[in-house]
């Protein structure tokens, strides 16, 4: 089977979730939460509702869900996989709309796509999974925030804009 055939065959078989070829070697496996399909409209949403009432945050607000941005899906699925060596070989590109990220390999996406969305269908398992992610994204958000209020976290912060640059200008110093 080509890949043409196994991305048309995951698309169908593991919706909302796509895959997509770049034609440059790369793959991504992708959750466009602005554009679901309507039989998906709310495609995991009631997990990330359980997370919002857990911690005390509103469901909504001006209409639009307070958690389970593009960027809570990736850590979800960070924590789904977390003890899997393969997930290393995969980078993320989430944004608030979406959930994306990229290997090069077609397979390993296509496996760890399909068993995500097999989590994700398990509404009490995938809840849990949620809160658990979630919980422990804020927890270690708010030691960085912490670490950022000392010297040691200015320093830090300070040698990681450095190298941020250093890699975009590719000049060190």
């Amino acid at each position: 089977m080509d890949n043409k055939q196994k991305i048309k065959e995951f698309n169908r078989d593991n919706a909302p979730l796509y895959l997509v070829d770049h034609e440059n070697g790369e793959f991504s496996l992708c959750l466009s939460l602005s554009f679901l399909p309507k039989a998906y409209d709310d495609f995991g949403q009631s997990a990330f509702n359980r997370y919002a009432g857990q911690i005390g945050d509103p469901i909504e607000e001006r209409g639009l869900y307070t958690h389970g941005c593009g960027y809570e899906w990736e850590s979800v699925f960070k924590k789904a996989f977390e003890s899997d060596a393969n997930l290393s070989k995969i980078s993320f590109d989430c944004e608030a709309g979406g959930f994306f990220c990229y290997a090069d390999n077609l397979s390993l996406l296509a496996d760890l796509g399909s068993r995500f969305r097999t989590i994700c269908m398990d509404e009490d398992g995938f809840g849990d999974l949620v809160c658990k992610a979630l919980e422990e994204g804020a927890i270690r958000e708010a030691e960085k925030e912490k670490l950022r209020n000392t010297l040691r976290g200015f320093l830090w912060n300070a040698r990681n804009l450095r190298q941020k640059s250093e890699r975009r200008t590719g000049i060190s110093g």
